[in-house]
Formats: structure tokens, C-alpha cells, sequence
């Protein structure tokens, strides 16, 4: 049975309130805008010659858009490490930037300790937590965002700062204002995404609801899209999620659609793509979504909109975060608690 979604539902499932934090998305943007007009990164940029960014979940995924984003003009190496330790690599040339919403990431908190020890220069961006702490103990550039929110509705407070970075240091080779014009797009945008009459963010939810998204991209600036979409899947609608990259998925994960039998009624595929995708990737994409559309209950292209490629990345991802929104909805369940990661997180601490 079709579920009707109207205002008076939303209130009943959505009880912890992933609404407003949707709706608030271009507010947080243009706040962030605005606190990080002066900030002092205290950091030498003629000793930079690789960058490494610290995170985990939703407080690294801001790390991850902005190296896509920036691969067409930022000079030295930028990677985003997801793990309790970190690369040989790391010295004195290295610029880490630690990024933990709540301050507390124990993965972030050890590679920064590893960081400090390899003489790396260090800023952080936290809502509070040790990681404030230590920031203004050992004067670290830092950019004390918001908090009280999920941290993957936060993405506004921790993407904006390291977009600031990048432009300070000169690895932007866009004007500042593109900040303004996306956060102009996220607002005109929000207001058909919220609009529950006919929307496309809630036409896709119903299309893919049970069934496993399956997303794909280019290697560009949507590669961290994806992943994007895959982790609000996964922490708003509670389900499973599962993406690849274009071209690499045509060197071998093609060939697995051949055994998809007993998945019948089961995938959805979306491939999300932008006009800078190589020409190649586009025509590739065309020809994988005509060899899985037989074997999907529904599969789809969806262009970024608009025109400076900040807006186009960040209209995909605002798109995302209403489907799964959305999907949560249809699927009877409130999107903002996460069980699982709290039960997870508490068997650790009684280890």
C-alpha cells in the first residue's frame, strides 16, 4: 500500500526532526559562509606539499567532495584518511587536517596524535569535544562549527571551512562567490525537494523502495557523490546501499550482472553524472544503464544541475539527502537514530 506523505506523517515518523535539518541546509551554509570569513589557519603554506585529511562517517565526506572538486587545480596531493593510523608519508610538509564533528572520533584523535609526532602542521575542524580542546591548547588553526545536530546534517558547517582553506592557500581557482551562488541554488532547490506534492527526491524513493540503490559515477567530481548517497541510504532509510565507479566497474564488476537471477525485483541502479565527465565515461554509462535495465525494478541518469561546479556537486548532494529522507518516510521508520553505531560504539567502551 502506497503510503501518503503529508505533513501530519512526517511529524509522526520523522520524531527526531531530519526535516528541519534538511530544511536548514542552505541556512548552514550561508552561516558558515559568514563565520569563516576570518579565521586565522596559523599555518605556513610554502612547507605544503601534500595534504591529509582525518575522518570518519559524515565529518569526513566535506574532505572527500572538496578533493574532487578541487582535482583540477589544487598543486599537491590531497588524501582523506579513515583509519586509527596514517601514512608513512606524513611529515613536516604535510598540512593534516582533522575533521571531527563531535570532537571525540577516536580513529581521528589517534592519527592526530601520529600526526603531531611526524611534525605534521595541524588544523582541525570540530564542533567540540578533545579535539577543540587540544586545538587551543597547542594553537592549532581550528574553525569551531554548530553542534547539537547529526553529523551527517552538518555537512554545510564542516564543508564550508575546508573550502575556505583551500581558497587561502590558493588551491581554488574559482572566486569566493561561488560559495554564494550554491548556497542561492541549495535554497531554490530546498524549496521543490520540501514540496510534497510531486518532487523528484520523493518519485525516486518510491521507485527504489525494497530494493538494494545501487549508485555509479564518474571517477570525478561526483566519485564522493556516490559514496554520499550510499551512507544516507544507509543511516536515514536503514538500508543497504552499494555503488561503484565508471570506468573501473566495466573492468569487472559488469560481469556480475550475469548471475542476478535470484535478485530479480530486488536492484535499482541510479548513475549520477556531470558534464565534466570524459566523453568516454558518458557513453559508457549510457551503454551499462542499457545492459542492467532488464535486470533492475528501476534505473535512472541524473545530471547535476547547474552552473558553476560547486553548485553541481552539492545539487546531487542535496538531492541524495531527500531521497533517502524520503525513502525513510515510505518505509515507516525515523531517520536520525542510529541504533546500530550506538550499540557498536557501547561494546567497545566494554572492552
Amino acid at each position: 500500500m502506497k503510503v501518503k506523505i503529508t505533513p501530519d506523517y512526517i511529524r509522526q515518523v520523522d520524531r527526531d526532526g531530519m526535516w528541519d535539518h534538511l530544511i536548514n541546509f542552505p541556512s548552514h551554509w550561508q552561516e558558515a559562509v559568514e563565520f569563516t570569513k576570518k579565521v586565522e589557519w596559523g599555518i605556513r603554506a610554502d612547507r605544503i606539499k601534500n595534504i591529509c585529511f582525518a575522518g570518519m562517517g559524515g565529518s569526513a565526506i566535506g574532505a572527500d567532495l572538496l578533493r574532487a572538486y578541487s582535482l583540477d587545480s589544487c598543486p599537491v596531493p590531497v588524501y582523506v584518511n579513515r583509519d586509527y593510523d596514517i601514512p608513512a608519508w606524513v611529515d613536516d610538509y604535510t598540512l593534516f587536517v582533522a575533521c571531527s564533528f563531535s570532537g571525540n572520533t577516536e580513529e581521528t584523535l589517534s592519527s592526530l596524535e601520529q600526526a603531531r609526532e611526524q611534525g605534521a602542521q595541524i588544523v582541525a575542524v570540530t564542533s567540540g569535544g578533545r579535539l577543540l580542546v587540544e586545538s587551543s591548547g597547542e594553537g592549532y588553526g581550528y574553525v569551531k562549527i554548530p553542534g547539537g545536530m547529526p553529523p551527517r546534517a552538518a555537512l554545510a558547517y564542516s564543508f564550508v571551512p575546508l573550502f575556505r582553506l583551500f581558497h587561502d592557500l590558493g588551491y581554488i581557482d574559482q572566486p569566493i562567490e561561488v560559495l554564494e551562488t550554491t548556497q542561492a541554488h541549495l535554497r531554490e532547490q530546498g524549496e521543490v525537494l520540501s514540496d510534497l506534492d510531486e518532487n523528484r527526491a520523493l518519485e525516486i524513493a518510491r521507485e527504489i523502495q525494497d530494493t538494494l540503490p545501487i549508485i555509479y559515477t564518474g571517477g570525478g567530481l561526483t566519485g564522493p557523490v556516490g559514496l554520499r548517497w550510499r551512507c544516507q541510504f544507509e543511516e536515514n532509510s536503514k538500508v543497504l546501499a552499494y555503488g561503484n565507479q565508471i570506468p573501473e566497474m566495466n573492468h569487472n564488476e559488469i560481469v556480475g550482472w550475469e548471475q542476478t537471477a535470484h535478485l530479480t525485483g530486488r536492484l535499482s541502479v541510479i548513475i549520477l553524472e556531470d558534464e565534466s565527465d570524459h566523453p568516454k565515461v558518458k557513453q559508457r554509462m549510457q551503454i551499462v544503464k542499457e545492459m542492467v535495465d532488464d535486470l533492475t525494478v528501476f534505473s535512472t541518469r541524473i545530471p547535476t544541475r547547474g552552473e558553476e561546479r560547486l553548485t553541481r556537486q552539492f545539487s546531487l548532494v542535496q538531492l541524495g539527502d531527500w531521497v533517502s529522507f524520503y525513502l525513510a518516510l515510505v518505509n515507516g521508520v525515523d531517520p536520525t537514530p542510529i541504533a546500530k553505531i550506538e550499540l557498536l560504539k557501547s561494546r567497545l567502551a566494554e572492552l
